[in-house]
């Protein structure tokens, strides 16, 4: 009895199991027919309309306030419109916003712009519509304030992003052939933005840019002064072979935890020079570059351009002092019988993270007025007085030098 019982039940406890089974296997092709896809929340009633507050006028578009319907199931709000280039645009906001921003005209005609009220079931609301002319776009904007100057080994690109639009810059220079080549974009959201062309031979040469935006806006081919040349000025990367290190009596040492001073300049970005710590700011090495020279500009790199987690943190140098001279005074190093080459160096984060980690990996770059009285020096002296994370080391990945060589020593 006992036996047949616990059949009984068993057999039972199958076809339960079967019919599990069969249930949750309809509800995987159902839920795999496309078809029966629907809002899970769908009353089939469209919210009412918005009802617009205030519209401003803004770089490229409009900045809308506007009163949510007393919907309960209201999701989100969104925009539509066509651009200049004739592509339909949209935009949305959630439902705990009572702002959307309409953006990506590239000129300054009237445009017209639909907004609706969506709910959870996807259902729209009637259009609520408002004309108006927007801003001078971010493009045409930078477009007005870009600068092109000569500059050593080429020339340079300087603008104004007030908006802090994500925006492309296309750098163009003359070929030996004399066409226009793209020479590098530039991608920036940096309210003061710069861009260096570098390399090229001191004749004349022609130098421009073009401003383009996420929709395809650009702006007018920037060149100065007309079809104007520039005549780059003459420099040269110096020889880190000629560089010999230097030990002052107010120098730290730069072969802590393993490292070697030498790591500063063999051109390797994964080698690394380091103090010790604990000694006070600033610390100081002093190079002996092997010429006299006028130095045009010189680059930083952190440790280490190819590890991010590096990047604007740890004994990275943040602020620092550079001093030069054509011979040694003495063994003291004292920085007061020193020539300042240039007011105090300070590394920047861009905010994007885009623009941050490509500027690591270029190097913070410095330049030396050399238009009047340019100084002459064979020593170079490098005071750190403050890193990224206030940390009581330094560490440094490389340092390259560029310039006019008037003598070489060694």
């Amino acid at each position: 009895m006992v036996i047949e019982l616990l059949n009984y039940i068993t057999d039972k406890m199958k076809d339960i199991f079967r019919l599990v089974v069969l249930f949750i296997l309809v509800v995987l092709v159902n839920s795999c027919d496309k078809n029966n896809i629907q809002p899970i929340l769908n009353d089939g009633t469209p919210p009412g309309k918005i009802s617009i507050t205030s519209t401003k006028r803004i770089p490229g578009g409009f900045e809308v306030i506007y009163t949510l319907p007393n919907d309960k199931d209201l999701l989100y709000v969104k925009a539509i419109y066509t651009l200049t280039n004739g592509k339909v645009s949209e935009v949305k906001a959630s439902y705990f916003n009572n702002k959307l921003i309409i953006n990506g005209f590239g000129d300054t005609l009237e445009h017209n712009v639909k907004l609706y009220a969506v709910d959870r079931g996807e259902n729209v609301s009637e259009a609520v519509e408002f004309s108006d002319k927007p801003l001078l776009a971010p493009v045409k904007l930078v477009e007005k304030s870009m600068s092109i100057k000569e500059d050593f080994g080429g020339a340079r690109f300087s603008w104004k992003n007030e908006t802090k639009s994500p925006l492309m810059i296309m750098v163009f220079a003359e070929d030996s052939t004399g066409r226009f080549r793209e020479f590098q974009t530039v991608y920036s959201s940096e309210e003061i933005g710069k861009f260096n062309i570098r390399g090229l031979k001191s004749v004349p040469t022609r130098f421009a840019a073009i401003v383009r935006d996420r929709w395809d806006n650009l702006s007018d081919t920037i060149n100065p002064l007309l079809n104007s040349k520039l005549v780059p000025l003459f420099e040269e990367r110096l020889n880190k072979a000629k560089f010999r290190k230097v030990q002052l009596a107010n120098d730290v040492s730069w072969d802590a935890w393993g490292y070697k001073f030498e790591n500063i300049f063999d051109d390797n970005f994964n080698t690394v020079a380091h103090t010790q710590g604990g000694a006070p700011f600033p610390q100081i090495m002093t190079i002996d570059l092997g010429v006299k020279v006028k130095l045009s500009r010189f680059r930083v790199y952190m440790r280490s351009p190819n590890d991010k987690g590096y990047y604007y943190a740890h004994g990275n140098p943040k602020e620092y002092d550079v001093y030069g001279l054509v011979t040694l005074p003495n063994s003291t190093g004292n920085l007061s019988e020193w020539v300042k080459l240039r007011d105090l160096c300070v590394s920047v984060k861009p905010t994007n993270a885009d623009d941050a980690a490509a500027h690591a990996i270029a190097g913070d770059e410095y330049d030396f007025d050399q238009t009047n009285n340019p100084i002459e020096i064979r020593y170079f002296r490098w005071a750190v007085q403050k890193t990224w994370d206030g940390a009581g080391y330094i560490n440094v990945s490389e340092m390259s030098f560029w310039g006019s060589i008037t003598e070489t020593y060694n």
